[in-house]
C-alpha cells in the first residue's frame, strides 16, 4: 500500500515523551525527517538517544515562548529546507482542582501551555508553510474537549479551545493550499497523570503512547488533496468504565 510519509519534514512539540516520542519513532521508520522539541534538556537528549536516527533533529524549546518558536523554525528550515507538518503535541495538566480553588497563576499556566502556545506555534509555522503553498498542522486536544469531569474545567476550556481554533485555522490555511487537523485522544498511559500529580493506577489496561500515536501518523499519511478534519480515539476500557461517547 502506498503511503505519503517518506521525506516529509515533521516538527513535533512535546517530542521527548508520550505521543510525541512515539509518533516520531513511527515517522522515522517510514522515512520522514523529524524534529522533536521539549523544555527539559535531559529528557530531550535521552529521547534523541532512544530514537537514534540520522534524520532526527532535537531542539530544546518552550512552546509558550515566541522566541523559541522562531529559533526552532529557523533551525529546522536551515537544516531540512522546509516544514511540511507541525504536530502540536505539547501540553500539561499543571493543576487539577475545583474551579473555586484555582489560583490566577495556575489558570494562566494551563491556558498558556495548552492553548496560547498552540496558537503562537501555528502563527509562526504558517509563515513558512504559506510560502511553500502547502503544509499540514495537527493540533492535539483531549477527550475533555467534548466530555466533562469535575476539577478539569480549566484544562477542558483550553482543550476545547484547540478544537474550535483548529476548525478556523483549516479554513484560513485552505486558501493557500494548507490544512489542519484536530487529534482528540481519550486517556492513555503517557505519563500525563504522573506529571500532574494524579494517581495513574486506574489506567491499567489502557492504551499506551505507541498505540495512539499510530492514529496521529494516519492523520499525516493521507494524500495532499485529502484531510482528516478531526479524529477521536478512546481506549475501549475507558468507554466501558467511564463514559459512553456514542
Amino acid at each position: 500500500m502506498d503511503h505519503y510519509i517518506s521525506d516529509k519534514v515533521v516538527v513535533i512539540t512535546g517530542g521527548s515523551s508520550g505521543f510525541g516520542l512515539e509518533t516520531a519513532r513511527i515517522l522515522l521508520e517510514m522515512g520522514a525527517k523529524v524534529v522533536i522539541t521539549g523544555r527539559n534538556k535531559n529528557r530531550l537528549e535521552n529521547a534523541a538517544k532512544d530514537l537514534n536516527h540520522e534524520n532526527l533533529l532535537a531542539v530544546q524549546a518552550d512552546a509558550v515562548e515566541t522566541k523559541d518558536w522562531k529559533r526552532l523554525i529557523e533551525k529546522t528550515v536551515k537544516i531540512f529546507g522546509r516544514i511540511d507538518v507541525l504536530v502540536n503535541n505539547h501540553g500539561a495538566g499543571v493543576r487539577v482542582a475545583p474551579t473555586e480553588e484555582m489560583d490566577d497563576d495556575s489558570i494562566m499556566k494551563i491556558i498558556n501551555i495548552n492553548l496560547t502556545s498552540v496558537i503562537k506555534g501555528c502563527r509562526e509555522v504558517i509563515q513558512v508553510m504559506k510560502g511553500q503553498g502547502r503544509g499540514h498542522i495537527i493540533n492535539v486536544s483531549s477527550g475533555c474537549a467534548y466530555h466533562s469531569w469535575p476539577s478539569w474545567g480549566v484544562y477542558t476550556a483550553a482543550k476545547a479551545g484547540i478544537v474550535g481554533f483548529t476548525r478556523c485555522l483549516h479554513l484560513e490555511m485552505s486558501e493557500w493550499g494548507g490544512k489542519a487537523t484536530s487529534f482528540i485522544p481519550g486517556a492513555a498511559r503517557t505519563g500525563f497523570c504522573d506529571a500532574a500529580g494524579i494517581d495513574s493506577s486506574w489506567q491499567e489496561g489502557y492504551p499506551g503512547s505507541h498505540e495512539f500515536a499510530r492514529t496521529i501518523v494516519h492523520c499525516i499519511d493521507v494524500p495532499e488533496n485529502s484531510v482528516v478534519e478531526e479524529v477521536n480515539i478512546w481506549g475501549t476500557k475507558q468507554i466501558s468504565e467511564m463514559l459512553n461517547p456514542f
